[in-house]
């Protein structure tokens, strides 16, 4: 019986544990990590201005609704403040001046009233395992 149970979750432990971000792009391009009990995407533009989206834990239902983000840009030498706008389904964060592409940029985020503990986004933003860049040519005009 301890064999059948170990093989038995050995066989699901890829079903029970689905991929939270990283290692593929979100549903609108950009990088995913999982602050809480949903995620959170970033999407850099070429002028350095940041889209959140705020998506569910499976990935859908991107909202701003009863939500609130603030986003900070963490190197020794070149903090940078953000101001952040409410758009229909994210928010735009707008830097207060031009920053280095290497540090990491703090998102701290409220979805629909559950908070989120920090995600980090390491710079330049990389897919795991890929070497796909945001920030050098996206314009997510789509937006």
């Amino acid at each position: 019986m301890a064999k059948f149970l170990l093989v038995l979750s050995i066989l699901m432990a890829p079903l029970l544990s689905p991929a939270h971000g990283g290692d593929k792009p979100g549903p609108h391009g950009g990088n995913v990590e999982m602050p809480g009990a949903f995620h959170t995407e970033v999407v850099m533009d070429k002028d350095q201005s940041i889209h959140i989206f705020l998506i569910d834990m499976n990935f859908k239902n991107a909202t701003s609704k009863d939500s609130s983000v603030t986003l900070s840009f963490q190197d020794k030498k070149n903090p940078v403040k953000f101001t952040c706008s409410v758009m229909s389904d994210h928010f735009h964060c707008i830097p207060s001046k031009k920053y280095d592409l290497k540090g990491t940029l703090v998102v701290k985020a409220i979805r629909e009233k559950a908070v989120g503990n920090e995600a980090l986004y390491k710079l330049p933003l990389k897919f795991n395992g890929s070497e796909k860049q945001q920030g050098s040519g996206s314009s997510h005009s789509h937006h």
